[in-house]
């Protein structure tokens, strides 16, 4: 349907209308003598077609043979468009100089961009690209993107990967840069405790171990020793060099222990808004103060204060009166009694919760037990976990 309507307008049509008594007699002429048309409408005295602008000629002695009556309404088409545009030359060589310079221009790289550098300079970037062609102005027809990616690669050590791409006029040149060496701190330096544990297990990898599995240790004590003690069996003990100074390394695994506690509530007291509130303002000032509107007594027996605070300030100058606006909201209080198993189960889980944050990442969980106490201020449930972790950090000697 398309490629028909496309083929009519590069044609050329008319939308006519016909007028008369004879207006079937010529409509069968033109059939008779293969006059194409379509569209073809009946109107009141006569009808209304499209025909082609090469068959409008012939259909013309028809219409003067027939004694109808012929009204062009409506022509459309590129003959048409030519023959328009045969007075106005000077606009047709202006769409085509337009044209050719709106080609040439998006056929040139006008803009560079350079993204993904940390420690390179984007200039230093730039003039490696100058170097192989890349620059403002050259055409993107002589670029061949994926030879120059791997020669700008190749010619600066420091990048690891380029990526070319065309954005229209734009040229975004991508960089990877090689990872940089990790800096290795050899400074000496012992492994101690990082908190308070039983040691089970010690992997010494550089140094001398200060703790055996079984020991208790407490947060800072040493676990392995940074010190490397050399034996010359040619020397006497006394005359041995002295121990030298290394930077330990190893595991020490140790059994750490994690509690929380939480009391356990037999009754409480629970808070329920009942929608009611009411607002007062006053003014603060340094030294005073000013209450002129709602603090007088309130009708609620019980309530809570929200407090919202405001003070004129633009750019660097600031008003030092502030204005407080108070709302109080009518609370309703319930007390609540629970049995000895809910409010049990209730500290339990508060308690688990709590002792559960202090974990660190990734700690696998060894043992998990609660015991319940007595004190001056009540009865009390503690959660204790259990872990097997690795407590060693590293000290620096003199540290």
């Amino acid at each position: 349907m398309f490629i028909l309507k496309w083929w009519r307008y590069c044609r050329g049509f008319l939308v006519i209308s016909l007028k008369g008594r004879g207006v079937e007699r010529l409509l069968n002429l033109a059939i008779m003598r293969g006059i194409g048309f379509w569209d073809l409408r009946k109107e009141p005295g006569g009808a209304k077609l499209t025909i082609y602008l090469s068959s409008f000629n012939a259909l013309h002695p028809l219409v003067r043979q027939t004694r109808c009556r012929l009204h062009i309404q409506y022509k459309a088409g590129l003959p048409f468009w030519a023959h328009r545009l045969r007075r106005r030359w000077g606009l047709v060589i202006g769409v085509f100089i337009f044209i050719a310079s709106l080609y040439t221009a998006t056929s040139i790289v006008w803009f560079l961009r350079v993204t993904g550098v940390k420690h390179l300079e984007e200039a230093e970037i730039l003039q490696l690209a100058g170097e192989l062609g890349i620059c403002p102005g050259v055409w993107k027809r002589k670029l061949d993107l994926p030879e120059l990616e791997e020669e700008m690669a190749r010619r600066h050590g420091d990048i690891a990967w380029v990526g070319l791409r065309l954005r229209g006029i734009l040229l975004e040149i991508e960089i990877a840069e090689h990872l940089p060496e990790p800096e290795v701190d050899d400074r000496p330096a012992d492994l101690v405790a990082a908190k308070d544990g039983l040691v089970i297990r010690v992997l010494v990898l550089e140094g001398e171990a200060a703790v055996a599995p079984g020991a208790t240790v407490s947060k800072g004590d040493i676990l392995i020793r940074g010190i490397f003690t050399y034996r010359d069996s040619t020397l006497p003990p006394d005359q041995q060099p002295p121990p030298a100074g290394i930077r330990a390394r190893g595991e020490v695994e140790a059994r750490v222990w994690y509690e929380a506690r939480e009391p356990v509530v037999l009754r409480e007291v629970i808070q329920t808004d009942t929608g009611r509130s009411r607002r007062a303002y006053a003014l603060r000032w340094p030294g005073g103060g000013l209450e002129f509107h709602g603090f007088r007594p309130i009708q609620f027996l019980y309530s809570r204060q929200e407090i919202r605070k405001w003070s004129w300030r633009w750019r660097n100058l600031s008003l030092p009166v502030e204005l407080v606006i108070v709302t109080f909201c009518e609370v309703l209080l319930e007390e609540k009694t629970h049995s000895w198993d809910e409010a049990l189960q209730r500290a339990r889980d508060t308690a688990l919760l709590k002792v559960r944050q202090q974990l660190p990442p990734g700690a696998p969980l060894e043992q998990l037990y609660f015991q319940e106490y007595d004190d001056e201020d009540g009865t009390w449930t503690r959660a204790v976990i259990e872990t097997r972790e690795n407590i060693a950090e590293i000290r620096l000697h003199g540290s």
